[in-house]
């Protein structure tokens, strides 16, 4: 009896222990082995708050754009304008322009745009002038940008892609709404908003080395020669020429694909004819060494595109007018246009009004609405793509961590630090986040620190590939 007692009680320690190792290598192999912790329950990743984000910034906009439009006025005064038998150019009493193409339906369209941005390029709104220079910069870098992004290996054949159809949507049913809603199809559709290690990026983030060298020039001669033509003052070209240049700018997308695809295919016929390669001499360079060299180039131009049009503007807006004034020694410049400009304010310049229903077809009234609805467009598109940037510079830090020099293999954060230290650091990298973000806001715009986030984001890649992470 005692001996059956005896072998049961160390059957049941036995099996008591057994089942404690079970339990504490199966919790063991949970917690050290794999590194994985899941999360609480109420944390959402960012990846989540972005994509809840942009069709609300889509919403927004609509709101700021449209909505506002129509409620103060601006549409009515447009929609009379085009009513009209005898159409005037805004701002002027010459007729307005209303036969481009031959095609009803578009010229009436077009029309709208050039009676729409009319104000826009009118030296009497210079406070419309210095926000339109401000916004001349941004919307171009940005539009470079989206542009590059089309043409990146991971996106080839999806929706994103066809960058030329959705700038010309862009240009009629804004940029804030469409922006928002082009970066969502990004996020659930391409691979390059997803997690990838750096060995994946040449499926994934390359573009071809000649589409980046001829982007640039593509866009000068698309976009920025366009925006320049359109400004020019009436002493240089006719009042119907004019419309015409305003009428043409409303098609930059196109061009930029048109002229984008010509350059280069004679840039590489005549590369070919003129300096014929053997590839039995020359072993081709690999393409992530290529991609970094010439992506550089290509953002190097965007944020020269927005501290050339955003620091003066900023500047002129925060410059002490009085200075001007006489019997200042810069008294000379009082009688000087100069000074109608640098007599705005960051508030005149940047800052949308609460604007009343202006009950009137009075054009004087058209700029401030045209000045409203264009600052609701950039500053909710710009926000949609600064949230976007943070989410893919975040993915490129957090998928793996970069090797430490100090050691022979590279750190993996989840597997080699404990909770409360990884919490730590996370905090640490989102305040070093904000901080770039806060710093080439007032650098560069909002569209610079976007394109000083997707260039950290593929130096920190070219460091992953070297690592072989």
């Amino acid at each position: 009896m005692d001996s059956n007692d005896s072998g049961s009680k160390t059957e049941s320690v036995v099996s008591s222990v057994a089942s404690g190792v079970s339990k504490a290598s199966a919790t063991s192999s949970m917690t050290y082995l794999t590194g994985y912790t899941p999360a609480a329950w109420w944390r959402i990743s960012f990846r989540t708050i972005v994509l809840i984000f942009l069709p609300l910034l889509a919403l927004l906009g609509g709101y700021g754009t449209m909505f506002l439009g129509a409620s103060n006025g601006t549409f009515d005064i447009l929609t009379k304008l085009l009513s009209h038998d005898d159409r005037k150019f805004p701002g002027t009493e010459d007729q307005l322009l209303m036969n481009y193409t031959g095609l009803k339906a578009l010229d009436r369209q077009l029309g709208v745009l050039v009676a729409f941005f009319a104000p826009v390029v009118d030296v009497n709104n210079p406070g419309l002038n210095l926000f339109a220079i401000w916004g001349l910069g941004q919307f171009g870098a940005v539009w470079t940008l989206m542009v590059m992004e089309s043409m990146r290996m991971g996106n080839k054949g999806k929706a994103v892609s066809f960058i030329g159809i959705v700038g010309l949507i862009m240009q009629n049913i804004t940029y804030t709404i469409t922006a928002p809603l082009w970066l969502f199809a990004h996020l659930l559709a391409s691979p390059v908003s997803k997690l990838f290690p750096g060995t994946h990026a040449k499926s994934v983030l390359l573009v071809s080395p000649l589409d980046l060298k001829v982007l640039p020039i593509a866009i000068t001669l698309s976009y920025l020669v366009p925006s320049i033509l359109m400004a020019l003052p009436s002493e240089y070209v006719t009042i119907g020429t004019h419309q015409r240049l305003l009428a043409l700018w409303q098609v930059f997308p196109l061009l930029t694909v048109i002229i984008h695809r010509l350059l280069y295919f004679f840039v590489d016929h005549l590369s070919n004819y003129f300096f014929p390669v053997d590839p039995n001499n020359h072993p081709p360079i690999p393409l992530g060494t290529s991609y970094l060299h010439n992506a550089k180039h290509t953002y190097r131009f965007v944020l020269a595109l927005c501290i050339t049009t955003h620091l003066p503007i900023l500047f002129l807006t925060l410059f002490p007018a009085l200075f001007l004034r006489s019997p200042s020694p810069l008294g000379l410049l009082s009688e000087s246009p100069l000074l109608t400009l640098v007599s705005q304010t960051p508030s005149t310049v940047f800052i949308p009004k609460s604007l009343p229903h202006f009950g009137s077809t009075n054009t004087t009234y058209l700029a401030s609405g045209v000045q409203n609805f264009l600052q609701w467009d950039i500053y909710i598109g710009s926000t949609a793509f600064i949230l976007w940037a943070m989410l893919l510079y975040r993915n490129a830090t957090t998928e793996k961590a970069i090797a430490d020099p100090n050691r022979n293999l590279p750190m993996y954060g989840e597997l080699l630090v404990g909770e409360t230290r990884r919490d730590k650091v996370e905090d640490r990298e989102w305040r070093k986040l904000w901080v770039k973000v806060v710093w080439w806001g007032i650098l560069a715009g909002p569209v610079g620190v976007v394109g000083r986030l997707l260039w950290e984001r593929d130096s920190i890649v070219k460091v992953k590939i070297k690592q072989g992470l």
